[in-house]
């Protein structure tokens, strides 16, 4: 699942669309749906904490996009303990300067993306999984964002590799700054057999999910079988818009990688 669950600065903040009105709905969302993993956007420090405190079957990792410990906003990806071994964890800058905190191109904000990578226990298998939120105004740092994320997935992790990539990219599914992306992986809403094609982005009910042209959530991935894709819009505890995006969830089954004499074992 990828959710941008909407920042908050402080208790009042988007008034009657306040974090602390509706977080219970967010926990419920999650507790409903029951992912395994899942990344977000938009979390500052005490959201984050929030979430963490109140979904106990799950571990995280994520840090601050400003100074990398407290400051700005996390990516923090989620995971089932239950399921899955933490291996690996990190940050990079969409930036020049990657592997230091840094603002790239024409972006307005610091922008990172957060690894892990998971073992998955039932199956033995590994999984990379990437979260990020592209800025809303440099379409350079939009484009450049994606070619640095796919160089480094082909430098620094095998191409057979078991990953999916999520987030907010704040460029539609056709946009051509995603080039990059789409050359290298794929396309859960376009690949899974059964999908939707609702918008995202709903700005607190004032786009309808079936007008169409704010499709900015995605959820890309590579060595996998997509079995469905699909934008949750459902209200929660009574709560009509638990963000202004909604969730986008996929289902996958990992791709046999043993050799045919151990698949018959």
């Amino acid at each position: 699942m990828s959710f941008n669950i909407r920042l908050s600065l402080s208790d009042d903040f988007d008034g009657e669309n306040s974090w602390i009105l509706r977080r219970e709905a967010v926990i419920e969302m999650i507790n409903d749906v029951n992912p395994d993993i899942f990344g977000i956007q938009e979390g500052l420090l005490g959201q984050v904490k929030y979430m963490a405190e109140h979904l106990p079957g799950y571990g995280f990792y994520g840090v601050a996009r400003n100074d990398g410990p407290n400051t700005g906003e996390s990516n923090a990806v989620f995971y089932k303990k239950s399921r899955f071994e933490l291996l690996e964890s990190t940050t990079f800058w969409l930036s020049e300067t990657p592997d230091e905190v840094s603002m790239g191109w024409d972006a307005a904000f610091h922008r990172i993306v957060t690894m892990v990578r998971l073992l998955d226990k039932s199956s033995s298998q590994e999984l990379y999984f990437y979260n990020t939120h592209f800025d809303h105004i440099g379409k350079v740092a939009r484009e450049e964002s994606g070619k640095l994320i796919v160089e480094r997935m082909k430098s620094l992790i095998p191409a057979d590799a078991t990953v999916v990539l999520t987030g907010d990219f704040n460029a539609g599914h056709n946009d051509p700054i995603l080039g990059p992306i789409e050359d290298y992986m794929t396309s859960a809403r376009r690949a899974a057999p059964v999908t939707d094609s609702l918008n995202t982005f709903n700005g607190w009910g004032k786009i309808a999910p079936e007008v169409g042209g704010k499709i900015i959530d995605h959820i890309y991935f590579r060595n996998l079988h997509p079995l469905l894709f699909k934008t949750l819009t459902d209200a929660y505890v009574g709560v009509e818009f638990i963000s202004d995006h909604y969730p986008v969830i996929a289902i996958f089954t990992f791709q046999d990688v043993r050799t045919p004499e151990a698949q018959h074992e």
